[in-house]
Order: structure tokens, then sequence, then C-alpha cells
């Protein structure tokens, strides 16, 4: 028998993909536009809080400010820069204080701007491949109860599968 009620929907940007919820993840399939390391996570879209964000060059360090962020050294969160030449991307972060917390980049260019973290990543996958890597969840899926958060990294596109 086959199952009617799974829907799909693409990602070409960082973006709120899916608004219906809940809804359950059940496959992507994530294309890389080049030959180097990419990612992309899928995340809650309500758990979410913005500040800025700052990187000096030569350094490859890059300090975010976002008030009450409730971090802790060693959590990965996924940063929507939205401003600036940040490189939108799941970072693991060094809480610096209750306000700010560091990552580390491979640009090294100074940039600074506005920013969006996203704390709560149900899904991660890094890829390097130019062809499209399919990724079946078992089960019932993962449940995402506020709908389907994708964050893009550069170059980096996904098909996801829902219902």
């Amino acid at each position: 028998m086959m199952q009617t009620d799974v829907k799909s929907a693409r990602a070409a940007n960082t973006g709120l993909l899916v608004t219906q919820a809940p809804v359950r993840l059940k496959s992507i399939t994530v294309t890389s536009g080049t030959v180097s390391a990419r990612n992309i996570s899928i995340c809650d879209p309500t758990q979410q809080k913005s500040g800025t964000y700052a990187r000096t060059s030569p350094s490859a360090t890059i300090t975010v400010t976002i008030t009450d962020h409730g971090l802790e050294t060693g959590d990965r969160v996924f940063l929507d820069f939205t401003s600036g030449t940040g490189r939108d991307a799941a970072y693991t972060i060094t809480k610096t204080g209750d306000n700010t917390f560091t990552c580390t980049d491979a640009p090294t260019t100074t940039t600074s701007g506005n920013v969006t973290m996203y704390s709560s990543i149900a899904l991660e996958i890094d890829t390097y491949n130019t062809v499209g890597l399919p990724v079946l969840i078992p089960g019932e899926g993962i449940y995402c109860p506020n709908g389907i958060f994708v964050g893009c990294g550069a170059s980096v596109t996904a098909t996801v599968f829902y219902g």
C-alpha cells in the first residue's frame, strides 16, 4: 500500500519552508552546488533569537551578541546571517557571557550585521557531493511540532518530504 499523504517542498535558501504544523519530516534530499564541505539544518522555527555579530579580519572568530542566549559551550546552533557577509551554517559555540558567544568560520574577511540564531536543530547533514544525497528517516519520521525551518549553507539546496 502506498502512503499518499506525503508532500514535498524545495529550499534553495534559508527560511521557513513548511508552515503547516505539526508535521513529520519523512525524508530529505540534499545537493551541494560545489565539491566542498557544506551543510543543512532542519530547525524548530519557534526556537530563535536575534542579535548582532562581528568578525574582524584576519580572524576567523565570529562574536555574536544575543540577549540571554541561554547557550553553553559546545552547543550547536544554526546561524542565519541576515546582513553582512556571514555564512549561514550550523556552528559549535563557545559561551563568553550570558549575552555573547563565539564560533569559528573559514572566511576571514571583516564583516558585521544582524543574525538570527536557531537553537533547536532536529537534523543536520553535511555534504560535499554535487549529486543529490537522499536521507530516509526511519519509522514515523522526525516530529516537527511547529513546522519546518530549513537552514541552507552556501550553495546548498534541499527537497524535504513531510506529512
